[in-house]
């Protein structure tokens, strides 16, 4: 059918198409044959001139099939939105117009599903691969079988397991079918088993695909190192410590020369309760694929506790993790592809800052002038530079100082991006904001970021007390009081200024910022806590009094106490880990009682998994924090949060 209609079409514009042209059945073709070879580049070229060409005759037919083997490529090429749109318009054309276009509603299914997975919209997917299930004979049916396999596998319905069985059936009844195909199917018949609970069964399977691909060796592909993981996983749970030390080595995990996780940008696990439903004691397995840009991409849940929801907001929350491009060149190109983590929920929320208020106040400012609200603000950070970079140029080219400020603000604000770039951005967007006359606070916070920037993520006291000296930033209420708490507040290895509680007294009697104003109910805390330490309980009790507070409430503006000691010594690495060459990474989670002890420290994240979390955990039952006053001596702060990393040479 559509290749009468090409004909028609053809013959409708020979007069008009020069004799050195390719005829549009010649393109259609070429650019058809192009897409199955998976050249989308030249694909996507041919169909463009195709459409030029019959743009005055349009075609429906024509039309949608253009669309969905186009959308396939766009899809390939990782234009996700421009593929699946072009899907979504060509599939219901060719849906009903028979066996002629089976093939191309396929695998226009089969990427449509592709994407609504990555979107982590399983209920979507799965729908899109049944459809492509429903076109499939013989062998076609493998891929959306093991689709519909991962895609169900955390259901608990026994779907996925039809799924997976049906397709391991397939590929053992076929002679041709190579080892490493059959090992591919059973790694996913027993990752389905896994979260089925079947735990010996998946098991076995993955040992007897293993043999299939040669067993354990020093060939090291993708495919082996997934079915090596997955081994690892399920010796794990079967109580096999050992053996599931031996598969991990062999994947070549904890024994990269420079683990990337130590030096994330952004990596934080799910917030436990809430929207996710998460719990303390689920946790899972992701794997995902880290870019050369320093993104996360292909995200995909391996194992958890839970169902589907609790397997996708562990997965939506790697997807948000970011790396700086540098420090992922340190990772070998092979382990990128397939790099794993264990996780468990945070009690750990977004902490507020001493500089909060400043940066609501810049918001504000940013708002006012019409500037509020960049196109990078959802996006995780290595994926939000080029939007921010595209807008200083922008900015810069239009003349918009009030746009530039924020473009500057925010590139300078975004840890994937380099140092010297986040500092001259905040040079820059410092020197711009005088230029527009920006107010005083927006100016200050603008210094305190550039400070905190060069410093390598430490604000240092004195450039403070320099930016304070300002008779302009002096004479501001926010700007002085979160400087001089800036000042007086104590640090990892650094005591309280000598002059911190008229510092402190400074800022709780400023008579412009309300009583309860969370910068005034932080230095009456630090108040409190100097006057406990010198044995002044009453004094004490009556400046927490007036703070309005509770005694379980940490979380309010700069509430966190400081570290005094890590407790971290060479001692406390793991046998186990020595003897098998592994080095690996840790966040741990714990409470603080207001003497400054760890209260019920629990690992959160884990490289590689299973290998460090009691080592993570017990090391931060010795750290010690700063005092902190509470009239009952009670938590001081709940869920604080701490990562290490445990390398050969010393921590």
């Amino acid at each position: 059918m559509l290749a009468t209609i090409l004909h028609l079409l053809v013959a409708g514009q020979a007069a008009a198409t020069p004799a050195a042209a390719p005829s549009l059945q010649q393109l259609f073709d070429r650019a058809s044959q192009s897409a199955a070879d998976g050249k989308c580049a030249e694909a996507l070229q041919d169909f463009a001139a195709v459409e030029a060409r019959v743009r005055s005759k349009p075609n429906p037919l024509l039309t949608g099939a253009i669309d969905v083997r186009k959308g396939s490529c766009l899809v390939n090429l990782r234009r996700e939105e421009e593929g699946e749109a072009a899907l979504r318009r060509g599939l219901p054309v060719l849906a009903g117009r028979g066996k002629e276009f089976t093939r191309d509603v396929r695998d226009g299914q089969a990427a449509l599903g592709g994407v609504l997975m990555r979107r982590f919209d399983y209920a979507g997917a799965a729908a899109a691969y049944r459809e492509a299930l429903d076109r499939s004979e013989g062998s076609d049916r493998i891929l959306p079988l093991m689709s519909l396999a991962q895609v169900l596998a955390f259901d608990g319905d026994g779907e996925a397991l039809r799924y997976a069985t049906e397709a391991r059936t397939i590929v053992f009844a076929d002679p041709g079918m190579s080892k490493d195909s059959k090992a591919a199917v059973q790694t996913i018949h027993a990752r389905v088993l896994l979260n089925q609970g079947q735990l010996k069964e998946a098991y076995a399977e993955l040992k007897e695909g293993l043999q299939k691909q040669g067993g354990l060796g020093n060939r090291v592909g993708i495919g082996d190192i997934v079915t090596r993981s997955d081994l690892a996983v399920a010796a794990m749970l079967n109580r096999d410590r050992d053996s599931a030390r031996r598969y991990l080595a062999y994947t070549g995990a904890g024994r990269m020369q420079d683990t990337p996780f130590g030096r994330a940008a952004s990596m934080q696990p799910p917030l436990c309760g809430g929207a996710t439903g998460l719990k303390p004691e689920d946790f899972a397995i992701i794997e995902f694929s880290l870019g050369d840009d320093g993104a996360v991409s292909g995200v995909l849940p391996v194992y958890t506790t839970g169902g589907r929801e609790v397997a996708l907001a562990f997965a939506r929350a790697v997807s948000e993790w970011s790396w700086r491009p540098e420090d992922v060149k340190s990772v070998p190109a092979l382990f990128r592809y397939a790099t794993r983590v264990e996780l468990r929920c945070t009690r750990v929320g977004e902490r507020p800052d001493l500089t909060d208020p400043l940066a609501d106040r810049f918001q504000a400012w940013a708002a006012e002038t019409g500037t509020g609200g960049g196109a990078w603000a959802d996006l995780p950070d290595a994926r939000a530079i080029a939007p921010i970079r595209a807008a200083v140029a922008s900015a810069r080219t239009s003349g918009n100082r009030p746009a530039l400020v924020q473009a500057l603000a925010a590139l300078g604000a975004n840890r994937a991006a380099p140092d010297q770039e986040r500092s001259e951005a905040l040079e820059e967007a410092i020197r711009e904001a005088a230029q527009t006359n920006a107010p005083v606070p927006v100016q200050t916070y603008l210094a305190i970021e550039r400070i905190g920037v060069a410093g390598g993520g430490k604000r240092d006291r004195e450039d403070f007390r320099t930016l304070l000296a300002r008779a302009d930033v002096a004479a501001d209420p926010l700007s002085a009081a979160t400087l001089r708490l800036l000042i007086a507040v104590p640090g990892y290895r650094r005591s309280r200024a000598d002059d911190a509680m008229p510092l402190l007294q400074s800022v709780a009697d400023a008579p412009e910022l309300p009583a309860q104003h969370p910068l005034k109910v932080n230095a009456l805390l630090q108040q409190a806590t100097i006057l406990a330490d010198k044995g002044d309980l009453a004094a004490a009790r009556a400046l927490f009094d007036r703070t309005g507070l509770d005694e379980g409430q940490c979380a309010l503006i700069g509430l966190r106490p400081a570290l005094r000691r890590s407790g971290a010594s060479t001692a406390d690495y793991p046998m186990e880990a020595v003897r098998m060459g592994f080095e690996g990474w840790g966040m741990t989670e714990f409470d603080i009682a207001a003497d400054g002890r760890t209260i019920a420290p629990r690992v959160v994240a884990a490289y590689p998994p299973f290998i460090f979390n009691e080592a993570a955990a017990s090391i931060f039952r010795d750290a010690r924090y700063e005092s902190s006053y509470r009239p009952s001596g009670g938590l001081a702060c709940t869920a604080e949060q701490k990562s290490i990393s445990f390398k050969l040479q010393g921590f």
